[in-house]
């Protein structure tokens, strides 16, 4: 449970760190490299939301979801 926290978490970290990335890149007007990271960002945040939500663990035989 805590690692797949931390797992979550670093996605979040990541994800933010691309959108920075994609600020620098648009403010050396470096378009390319700017979708790039910003689709990363855009994965990396998608992922740990949904990956967080959709998980599932077990509790005494019945499934219930990470929160």
């Amino acid at each position: 449970d805590t690692f797949l926290k931390v797992i979550e978490f670093s996605l979040y970290g990541h994800g933010i760190l691309h959108f920075f990335e994609l600020g620098f890149a648009i403010y050396e007007e470096a378009y390319i490299t700017a979708s790039f990271a910003g689709f990363g960002a855009l994965t990396m945040i998608l992922g740990a939301i949904f990956l967080g939500k959709t998980h599932k663990h077990f509790d005494k035989g019945k499934p219930t979801t990470m929160s």
